[in-house]
């Protein structure tokens, strides 16, 4: 098993551990000694909380990426792009549902935590974005980040309340929303 592997591995166990006790309840020390993982492995991949809460982004857009081809993006849209990257993170997320509104709910409450989840957030869709052929040099480039970042988290609170096997009611907001932006970029381009 590779260094990638392993770390994916603590994270899964790590977000069923939140899932039982909860995000305040949950500690390293704890878990390495719970999961019988030595606290130099646990330190080597999270030296933190918050480490944990930022690997756990990059291993969701590490199977968001192995999904996706970078040639099929220049076939579609933006929008579609966009609305295609944006709804495989929510699939890859599903197992952590339970385990996220655990941690949202607590970040509500806690300025500093929801600051590290946005900040992870925000770097993924920017490179959404990159990828998606959003970025187009024009004035609207320095807020299409910040929109994107209003209708994720929009569409994630809709994600976390929607129980359809298929995600239907978080798929048609997002479909919504991307669209409206989309109609918005054109008239600000032809303003």
């Amino acid at each position: 098993m590779n260094s990638l592997e392993i770390e994916h591995k603590i994270i899964k166990k790590a977000f069923q551990k939140i899932e039982l006790i909860g995000w305040e309840n949950f500690n390293l020390q704890k878990f390495s000694k719970d999961e019988k993982i030595s606290l130099e492995k646990i330190n080597f991949f999270f030296p933190s909380k918050s480490h944990l809460l930022k690997k756990f982004s990059k291993m969701i857009d590490y199977n968001v990426e192995s999904k996706i081809s970078s040639d099929d993006m220049d076939f579609s849209s933006i929008k579609d792009n966009l609305f295609e990257l944006i709804m495989l993170r929510f699939e890859q997320m599903e197992d952590y549902k339970k385990s996220l509104k655990i941690i949202i709910k607590t970040a509500s409450s806690k300025p500093i935590l929801l600051s590290q989840i946005s900040k992870n957030i925000i770097n993924t869709l920017d490179f959404y974005l990159e990828i998606s052929n959003g970025y187009d040099k024009s004035t609207l480039d320095f807020f299409k980040k910040n929109i994107l970042f209003l209708i994720y988290s929009y569409c994630f609170n809709v994600w976390l309340k929607d129980s359809s096997s298929d995600l239907s009611k978080t798929m048609a907001e997002l479909d919504r929303l991307l669209s409206t932006a989309e109609k918005f970029s054109k008239k600000f381009k032809e303003f």
